[in-house]
């Protein structure tokens, strides 16, 4: 199985397949603009300026043949031909090709595409539902040398390990398995659920998500059956000034909860490694925002400082009301932060601001809780 998802031929396609495939694929374009709507599907890239060069004036079978070269040599070919795949449902002349040289993309071509919101500097790109978030443009650099299949792979395995937290009724905010049992959130997202007089019947939804159709999965709802640790926020950080005072070491805003035993195909959990990051660089914050969808927000340009002596890390990605105990990560998907706030104070907001995940993890080993983690 490749870093998407994806089951490879048993047998590499030879070069006459390949050759008969882009023949095929070419004329199911039509068009370069057809063509671009797929690469940028796929990648999140321009098909000239990120694979082609900016000038090309090429035959689009030529180009078809050149993209499908290029894709093979980094990883993403069955990508690519599963957005196809998926784009194209009345052309069983393309399917049965691609199928038939690619059998798990039929397969991996029901799946929901990831709900990308691509930033720079706290301002919204406008992607594509559906598109990659510019596997050249954006990814490469941030990554240096990365490879884009295991990256995608690792964004897959994030996505399942994230959830909604929630009452009947009613979302609360977002959580993420950091052991096998064991989903952490904010203090004040459980506290919400006490004043609502449901703590217990609060639930973690996973695989909430929206399928390429538009039809919205709803997902697997586990029972809450503990808290096992919690944290308060600063008292200030429910107030329009959350600086004032500044939070105390013990005062971390988060909440551990033990789920019932989660049935189906183990999800693994997400390691609090607590990886340093720098200004200026990018960040990725998975959550349901206003209770939506499961959502990828990803800032090459997020980060702006750590406050008050390294208790709280401040950056621009955006979230939204449901946000609250999201995973941060930095782009090679370590976990940076548990996010908590935004800027309360008048709009438009200035910052958001999470939790250092290296304070966390010591305060809950410290406390006894270590054995419930990853």
């Amino acid at each position: 199985m490749n870093g998407n998802g994806v089951q490879p031929a048993m047998t590499a396609p030879s070069p006459a397949q390949k050759d008969e495939l882009a023949k095929l694929l070419s004329k199911a374009m039509g068009d370069l603009p057809a063509l671009e709507r797929m690469v940028y599907l796929a990648t999140g890239d321009d098909v000239f300026e990120a694979y082609l060069g900016a000038h090309n004036d090429d035959p689009l079978r030529t180009m078809v043949q050149k993209l499908l070269k290029k894709f093979d040599n980094e990883g993403i070919a069955e990508r690519f031909l599963t957005v196809v795949y998926r784009e194209k449902p009345f052309r069983n002349d393309v399917r049965s090709a691609i199928a038939g040289l690619y059998p798990g993309v039929a397969g991996q071509a029901q799946q929901a595409p990831v709900d990308f919101r691509l930033q720079i500097g706290g301002v919204d790109q406008g992607i594509e539902l559906g598109a990659a978030p510019g596997l050249q443009k954006n990814i490469r650099p941030a990554l240096k040398s990365p490879d884009v299949s295991v990256w995608m792979d690792k964004l897959e395995t994030v996505r399942r390990q994230v959830c909604r937290v929630e009452i009947p009724g009613q979302a609360l905010g977002t959580g993420f398995l950091v052991g096998p049992a064991a989903v952490l959130t904010n203090w004040h997202v459980v506290e919400d659920a006490r004043k609502a007089g449901a703590e217990a019947q609060m639930n973690c939804r996973f695989d909430y998500r929206r399928l390429s159709n538009g039809t919205v999965e709803p997902g697997l709802s586990v029972p809450v059956v503990s808290i096992a640790d919690e944290r308060r926020c600063s008292p200030a950080e429910l107030t329009a000034k959350p600086d004032d005072p500044a939070p105390k070491p013990d005062e971390l805003d988060y909440a551990l909860l033990l789920l019932s035993p989660l049935p189906g195909v183990a999800r693994g959990a997400i390691t609090m490694t607590g990886a340093p990051v720098q200004k200026d660089e990018a960040l990725i914050i998975v959550q349901h925002p206003r209770g939506d969808p499961v959502r990828f927000a990803i800032d090459t340009s997020a980060v702006e400082a750590y406050k008050h002596a390294g208790l709280r890390l401040r950056y621009r990605t955006n979230t939204e009301a449901g946000s609250s105990g999201s995973p941060c990560f930095n782009m090679d998907f370590d976990l940076v932060a548990l996010h908590h706030l935004g800027d309360p104070g008048r709009p438009p907001p200035t910052y958001n601001q999470g939790i250092p995940i290296g304070l966390i993890r010591a305060n809950i080993v410290n406390r006894g809780h270590g054995a419930l983690l990853t």
